[in-house]
């Protein structure tokens, strides 16, 4: 049976940009609608599309933001085993700010439950060029999930670029679950 939920992420970003020092405060707001199409519990595998609209909230003068609405297309496929989970997912950027362009992501997740309230894990990711003129980027993160209660989260992540510009970046939101 399909599954339905809908997330609102509320963020707050550090974004260090080497030689351009560092940018702390809110970022975009996200909302999205997940629905898991298919949903295999004896093999725990899951597929799922979690179509995003990006709300402008972010100071993006201060690269806290994209600036103008995006919309946010993707495909998300996920396999667990005992406390283990690893997902991907694969997806596009619809973006109307006049100096950015449409662009191609993936990323793969591996993480671990480590108690009832915290999930650790490790993210690889990357796009194609967000605007014209630049290249591909490639980066990593370390971060969780920490459950405050069956419908609120507390996400946090750190890491930086290994391919493209070197930035450092933080990130902590809060995650509303509705199912």
């Amino acid at each position: 049976m399909p599954d339905i939920q809908l997330k609102l992420e509320v963020p707050v970003s550090i974004v260090n940009r080497d030689n351009n020092g560092t940018a702390t405060g809110v970022g975009d707001l996200l909302l999205g609608v997940k629905w898991r199409f298919f949903n295999n519990e004896h093999a725990q595998a899951q597929l799922g599309i979690y179509p995003q609209l990006l709300l402008p909230t972010g100071d993006h003068a201060h690269d806290l933001g994209e600036g103008r609405t995006a919309f946010v297309l993707p495909l998300v496929a996920q396999k667990s085993w005992g406390k283990w989970t690893i997902y991907g997912n694969i997806g596009y950027w619809w973006q109307t700010a006049a100096e950015t362009r449409n662009y191609i992501y993936a990323g793969a997740v591996l993480e671990r439950d480590i108690n009832e309230q915290l999930t650790l894990g490790v993210e690889l990711f990357g796009n194609s060029p967000k605007e014209h003129g630049n290249h591909s980027d490639v980066a990593f993160n370390v971060g969780g999930t920490w459950r405050l209660n069956k419908h609120l989260n507390l996400l946090f992540s750190g890491g930086r670029d290994i391919v493209g510009d070197a930035h450092a970046m933080a990130y902590v939101g809060l995650q509303l679950l509705t199912k």
